[in-house]
């Protein structure tokens, strides 16, 4: 457990210098060796690190299909990035720690200490509102966090062999001398959902216009819907998606971005409702690369008069072409929160319980801010299974480079999609089978060699 004592110690050390009210927090504590905030001012200040709580794992986006490398950019690549890309057995090499396991526990040992300081210290009625908030955000993050160790080491959910199928350790306390095992897919995604209906109860209906760090309501349900449609129970995600709508819809008209521009979005976007990116940890993952190409088939599926096309994409080239920075307004990867994939799971969430009609109705409500004034054409469905299949193809189409193909794949194969996918670097070809064991990444060496925990097979 000594990557979790590790993580304390740096947990208290960044409340010595990010406090708000740094002279007073010092003064007061000026002996302790170590310090463990307790006042709103500093556990605010804790969920408020935007070093940690504003990034999410980038290996799934690595081992997804939205783009490809040439031989001689691939073989330039670190270790893991090369592994990633061809899914290797042996994905981490002599590589101990990996970022995408250790910042979720770390998020999740963050908010723990707010939670048990929180629970220590009864808000006076003053202060009632504010202690609601934090409390409410620390549910939030525990739950956002644990979500993307799921969706990552862990297998595709099934009902039907959730109890026994191994998911992540369920850290819920601040206890470093605790070993923890692994949990199954049932009690992670139980604790998920308990965690972000606690923050729905608590947080405000208000998605903030900047800090869009700071957890909302919005932002709870749309992550509620998110987990639901991980796990096939689409007509809860039908239900979390529409309580989400009902508080923040808002739908740019893409008529109104740059086409040029290489930062179409900024940080505080009003699509976004929760703002997180991709670890910075992989070079691939950066929009500023000129050797990571968008895959050829996706990025000739919008037609010309979709403005995603110009504002998602951008030559690098020749005929190659990369991507711009999306809704992070960073060179990383946007995997947080925003309105345009909650439209998407709420019309997904009709389609599967039989509503096509409304499905479709909420997909062209979207895709009519995304075409060029004039020119978009609503779309029809014959039935549910094809207004699914549209619904899908947008889906790919809306949150590329986004973090969210990689769990769509493991949850369409698991519904029966049969997807398989390739790749070529030379005379080599390399195959991703639908159920693939690879779909779940290692855990990493230390955290087995320390803990104990059974490994996930490759």
């Amino acid at each position: 457990m000594n990557t979790y004592k590790r993580l304390v110690y740096l947990c208290c050390c960044f409340c010595l210098l990010t406090a708000c009210d740094k002279d007073a927090f010092l003064d007061k504590k000026p002996n302790s060796a170590i310090i463990i905030p307790s006042t709103l001012a500093e556990l605010r200040s804790l969920l408020d690190n935007t070093q940690v709580f504003t990034y999410s794992p980038g290996l799934g986006e690595m081992g997804s299909d939205d783009y490809y490398l040439t031989e001689a950019n691939w073989q330039a690549l670190p270790f893991l990035e090369r592994s990633s890309y061809t899914w290797e057995s042996d994905l981490y090499g002599s590589q101990l720690n990996i970022s995408d396991w250790s910042l979720c526990y770390q998020q999740i040992l963050y908010a723990n200490i707010v939670l048990e300081q929180l629970e220590k210290n009864p808000p006076a009625t003053s202060v009632q509102a504010e202690w609601n908030n934090i409390k409410g955000s620390a549910f939030f993050l525990r739950g956002f966090a644990l979500s993307n160790l799921v969706q990552h080491f862990a297998a595709a959910f099934d009902s039907a062999t959730m109890t026994t199928t191994p998911g992540v350790p369920i850290r819920r306390n601040t206890n470093v001398h605790q070993n923890v095992p692994r949990s199954s897919i049932k009690d992670c995604y139980d604790s998920i959902f308990t965690d972000l209906l606690t923050a729905a109860a608590l947080l405000s209906d208000i998605v903030p216009p900047v800090a869009k760090n700071r957890p909302s309501k919005p932002a709870a349900f749309a992550q509620l819907a998110r987990m639901a449609t991980a796990s096939g129970q689409y007509e809860k995600a039908r239900i979390y998606a529409d309580s989400c709508l009902r508080l923040y819809n808002y739908l740019t008209d893409y008529n109104t971005v740059s086409t040029t521009a290489v930062s179409p979005f900024d940080r505080s976007h009003a699509e976004t409702i929760y703002f997180s990116q991709a670890i910075s940890t992989y070079v691939v993952l950066f929009t500023t690369s000129t050797t990571v190409f968008a895959d050829t088939a996706l990025y000739r599926s919008y037609t010309t008069n979709d403005l995603r096309r110009s504002i998602f994409f951008r030559a690098t080239g020749g005929t190659n072409m990369g991507f711009k920075r999306g809704y992070s307004g960073t060179i990383l990867p946007f995997t947080g929160i925003a309105t345009d994939e909650v439209w998407l799971i709420r019309a997904e969430a009709l389609a599967k319980t039989g509503q096509w009609q409304a499905a479709m109705a909420d997909l062209n409500t979207l895709l009519q801010k995304r075409w060029r004034t004039g020119t978009f054409v609503p779309l029809t469905a014959l039935n549910a299974t094809d207004a699914l299949e549209k619904i899908r193809t947008e889906r790919r189409k809306e949150l590329v480079w986004r973090g969210h193909r990689w769990s769509d794949l493991k949850r369409y194969n698991k519904e029966g999609a049969n997807i398989t996918l390739v790749r070529k670097l030379g005379n080599q070809t390399y195959t991703l089978l639908p159920g693939s064991n690879k779909y779940v990444f290692a855990i990493p060496a230390n955290e087995i060699s320390m803990s104990g925990i059974i490994q996930n097979p490759r």
